[in-house]
């Protein structure tokens, strides 16, 4: 049976999690699904009231908003961006900051099978010592896009993605990232 005190706990673990995850950029971290879902887990976490999110994805969003009190808009106006897949064109549509205001900016939370399949990248930036080897799950036009919104820091989109085994990795705006 769900209770409050149990989603409590949950969101703790996974917010642990995604904490680390921003601080590790290409580390992998475990994640307590919440329904069945890591992606519903991650939205138990992130959404609140004053936040609006967009969704292309699995899972019970009539919920998560009950739960949450958040707003569902268009890609271009969400904090948050929940998706099935990385989508270049979700991604070039949404919001980066300004430099009034760079906080108006989004976090895309994206479905992959795994982190083993994907493109060879190479990592560098703050919570990497040098760089690191990893592979992401996008096609190399989306990594292109994600540069270009990212270009002019303290502009730029933060992402997380979840694999079929629970788990997520970070990529922060502060991470340059280049294909192998």
């Amino acid at each position: 049976m769900i209770t409050e005190q149990n989603v409590e706990l949950l969101n703790r673990i996974n917010f642990r999690s995604c904490l680390n995850a921003m601080a590790r950029p290409g580390t992998v971290f475990p994640i307590e699904p919440f329904f069945h879902s890591a992606m519903m887990a991650l939205a138990s976490v992130l959404l609140y009231p004053e936040v609006r999110f967009f969704q292309q994805a699995d899972g019970d969003w009539t919920m998560i908003k009950a739960m949450t009190g958040t707003t569902e808009v268009k890609e271009s106006e969400a904090d948050y961006l929940f998706l099935d897949q990385p989508d270049p064109d979700i991604l070039t549509a949404s919001q980066h900051g300004d430099q009034q205001n760079p906080e108006r900016s989004a976090t895309l939370i994206c479905s992959c099978d795994s982190f083993a399949n994907g493109n060879p990248v190479l990592l560098r930036g703050p919570g990497i010592q040098g760089s690191r080897r990893t592979t992401l799950p996008v096609p190399p036009v989306f990594l292109k896009r994600l540069a270009q919104k990212n270009k002019d820091f303290p502009l730029g989109i933060d992402l997380f993605f979840l694999s079929l085994d629970n788990t997520v990795c970070a990529l922060p705006r502060t991470t340059s990232v280049e294909l192998l």
